[in-house]
């Protein structure tokens, strides 16, 4: 890492006042959050023809079968349990890193919230453009492993916790991810856990069937052209922005 950028990296972490925390990030973050879900939601009823075999078939040229099958068959209890606890931790654990950069870098987390509205809004417009059925709706014989967070949050609200089970071009679950990695970097200098933690949540959206190689690609590709953009757009100009 150059001089410059740890420099860089170094200036914007500055802890805010906890006075100037609701108004300057918290609410504005959680309307963000809030206003994906609902639009989420809105493509659901928005949506064309449901579409899944383009996505099928390059698996199908790559590998033989859709990977959701030949992980299918490798199932066992531990991939299980670890895959859906991370699956399942979405979003909250971005959420929760999202608060904790809001109070100890103001300027990244500017930047970060930039990137998620912008990520969130290009998804959106896809899940409306172009419903993509997961591989456990549309690949016969193919189900999604247990996941007993999942069943038991689903139990609490007394609904679906995906409002929109046709969203899976591209997974937000790999671009969030993107982003955080890109975000953690950006604070701590640090790119391996990050990176460790994009390969986690790739694969367990693979093993559990929620989504398809190319979904994968499109998130990670999508999350990483955020945080250019987002970074540019609102990266501090200032130490008056910190």
């Amino acid at each position: 890492m150059s001089a410059d950028l740890r420099l860089e990296r170094v200036s914007t972490c500055r802890p805010a006042g906890a006075a100037a925390l609701a108004v300057t990030g918290i609410v504005p973050f959680l309307a963000a959050y809030a206003g994906y879900e609902l639009a989420r939601s809105a493509a659901l009823a928005l949506r064309g023809v449901i579409v899944y075999e383009p996505l099928v078939g390059i698996e199908r040229r790559l590998f033989g079968e859709p990977l959701a099958v030949i992980l299918s068959v490798h199932r066992n209890e531990l991939l299980d349990i670890v895959t859906g606890i991370v699956y399942a931790v979405h979003p909250l654990y971005f959420l929760a890193f999202s608060l904790y950069l809001l109070y100890r870098c103001v300027g990244l987390f500017r930047s970060l919230l930039a990137s998620f509205v912008i990520a969130s809004t290009v998804a959106t417009l896809v899940y409306a453009l172009y419903p993509t059925a997961p591989p456990w709706i549309a690949i016969p014989g193919v189900s999604r492993p247990p996941n007993l967070l999942l069943e038991l949050a689903e139990a609490i609200l007394g609904s679906r916790v995906d409002p929109n089970p046709f969203a899976a071009m591209p997974s937000m679950h790999v671009c969030m991810a993107t982003i955080f990695a890109y975000y953690y970097w950006r604070m701590s200098g640090r790119v391996v856990p990050g990176a460790a933690w994009v390969v986690l949540m790739a694969f367990s959206t693979l093993y559990t069937a929620n989504h398809y190689l190319v979904d994968v690609v499109a998130g990670s590709i999508l999350g990483l052209a955020s945080c250019h953009v987002g970074w540019r757009l609102a990266r501090p100009s200032s130490r008056q922005d910190l």
